[in-house]
């Protein structure tokens, strides 16, 4: 398991001085970086073969979030390969030590010249150290659609929006889905089925469907073609 320590830092925080569910994302997204940085399977290994793992979805637990200063401690993990997929654990722990974020996350390593999937070789395999799953209530990969939705705003991905492979970050889409969420929610978990890559320059429509306890945005196309569907846990305030 690779683990990095960090203090909580004021840019991450939101108007209560708690770190936004965007910026545990980045935490996340990084561990995963450093982790291959340190190791053998880097970016560059990855590029100069031609393949890349793209995120196909994620599952963030959240029993609280981090307070502004608050010494933290990220860990990534992965646990299984199976056919092109990979799966990856994540958490994050208080100052006390007590794990406060868990997700599970799963990637489709991709042809970038194919643009089809791709089965890691047993080299890639072994360069990867794997750790026991984590323990916790693991949702499917695909999230089931409330109903038609509402549309609640329009998007232009920015170029800011665009990482190293080209197209918006995975973090990009769960950032313009919470722009649609009621004030001063509480999010107790975020669900993210990623379907088609978006581009600089897209123009994406968030669909918002509601049930109990549940705010799920579908971010699709003018044509209807859906880009991510992203689905919130949610406490309203009382």
């Amino acid at each position: 398991m690779y683990t990095y320590e960090m203090n909580a830092g004021y840019s991450a925080m939101d108007a209560s001085l708690h770190m936004t569910v965007p910026a545990i994302l980045d935490c996340f997204q990084d561990a995963a970086i450093f982790e291959a940085e340190n190791g053998r399977i880097t970016v560059s290994y990855l590029y100069d073969r031609h393949v890349a793992w793209l995120l196909s979805s994620w599952q963030i637990v959240i029993d609280r979030r981090p307070r502004l200063n608050e010494r933290i401690t990220v860990a990534t993990a992965p646990y299984d390969f199976r056919g092109f997929l990979g799966y990856r654990n994540f958490t994050l722990a208080g100052a006390d030590g007590a794990v406060i974020v868990r997700a599970a996350s799963i990637w489709t390593l991709v042809d970038t010249q194919k643009h089809c999937p791709s089965k890691p070789t047993q080299e890639m395999q072994d360069g990867y150290v794997l750790s026991p799953k984590l323990a916790m209530t693991y949702a499917p990969r695909r999230i089931a659609l409330l109903g038609d939705g509402e549309e609640q705003g329009r998007f232009q991905v920015q170029s800011y929006q665009i990482d190293s492979n080209q197209h918006m970050n995975n973090v990009e889409y769960v950032k313009l889905a919470m722009e649609t969420l009621p004030a001063h929610t509480d999010i107790r978990q975020v669900r993210a089925e990623y379907k088609k890559a978006a581009l600089c320059k897209d123009v994406m429509i968030a669909v918002v469907s509601r049930a109990e306890g549940i705010h799920q945005v579908v971010l699709k196309d003018a044509q209807g073609s859906v880009y991510a569907v992203v689905e919130f846990a949610i406490e309203m305030p009382r």
